[in-house]
């Protein structure tokens, strides 16, 4: 719960009702000459400040005031009396300034939290309310974990906004974004293309089933689709190592590759964080070479005028 109280920067009050019995009168700003007390807070937003806020079950607020004699006011600090009362030190003083402590430290963490939370509130109760379609389209391989819930999110916010959502390999949805069939897309790619921004690095792993020995085999069976991105990374790595190999997946779709996998008749080249019930991480102890990373690249979002693309790219960028 948020209170945003019409309030200058000499007479905010911060209301504390603590269960310890710290009378509701304490305040962290003292009004009126006295000082603000937490420096390092003033400085995350050019000027905004706390005006509610408490311990335990109290009752949380921010408002984004932008106050002009911050700075003059920075040498006035007076630490509150619940502060002492709870044994907490914030800022230490010493001849060259102000520096935080553990305690204040750990303090400006949750003030982070609460002025992103303030602003997300405000900019969801005063944006405009969109309408529209989005075109969004991934790797199958980068669903998971994070799509599903930013989707969720961005459909929970953006409800009249209906979002055409597809998966693909990254050359294909490279296409479709050139031609101006996608929004919004991401890849899989070891350097990112023209206007591409690298949002995530994972490793590439070699994965096969669980106490599988498809691996062991010699020429070693490959189940990696022709026109997924790790193919020739993987191929490439083999070839240098002088491992022998044999493709036994003649289809385009990485599932036929991920059921020969997971039925130990082969191996395939994978991310880091992919997680099957079918499938694991192969322990080769260095029989195998090792592979390069990929990064998630993320184009769109930058043209001018297409507010949803740009609120879409906002979701994607919170979470990786």
């Amino acid at each position: 719960m948020f209170g945003l109280p019409g309030a200058d920067c000499t007479s905010s009050r911060i209301r504390v009702n603590y269960a310890g019995g710290i009378p509701a009168s304490e305040s962290l700003f003292k009004g009126e000459g006295q000082g603000i007390l937490l420096q390092g807070w003033l400085r995350l937003k050019s000027g905004y400040t706390t005006v509610s806020t408490g311990f335990g079950g109290v009752l949380f607020g921010l408002a984004s005031l932008r106050c002009q004699d911050i700075q003059s006011r920075l040498g006035q600090i007076e630490t509150p009396r619940f502060l002492n009362r709870l044994g907490l030190t914030v800022f230490d003083r010493s001849a060259q300034g102000m520096t935080t402590t553990v305690e204040g430290e750990q303090l400006l963490h949750f003030a982070h939290q609460m002025l992103a939370i303030n602003d997300e509130a405000m900019g969801r109760l005063t944006s405009p309310d969109y309408e529209g379609q989005i075109r969004f389209g991934v790797p199958c391989d980068v669903i998971y974990p994070h799509i599903p819930g930013i989707l969720k999110a961005f459909s929970r916010d953006y409800p009249r906004v209906q979002i055409k959502f597809s998966s693909g390999q990254t050359f294909l949805l490279r296409e479709q974004f050139d031609q101006g069939l996608q929004d919004v897309v991401l890849t899989t790619e070891k350097e990112p293309g023209k206007g591409g921004r690298v949002i995530s690095t994972q490793s590439l792993n070699w994965t096969g089933a669980e106490q599988g020995n498809a691996w062991k085999k010699r020429p070693l069976p490959l189940g990696i689709s022709k026109s997924c991105a790790f193919r020739s990374s993987a191929i490439e790595a083999l070839d240098d190592a002088g491992i022998d190999w044999v493709d036994i997946v003649a289809s385009e779709d990485v599932l036929a590759g991920e059921a020969l996998a997971s039925a130990d008749l082969c191996i395939l080249a994978e991310l880091d964080w992919i997680k099957s019930s079918g499938r694991v991480a192969i322990e080769h102890g260095g029989q195998l070479p090792e592979l390069p990373q990929f990064s998630i690249v993320l184009y769109g979002g930058d043209a001018p005028g297409n507010q949803l693309a740009q609120a879409l790219v906002e979701y994607i960028q919170r979470v990786y």
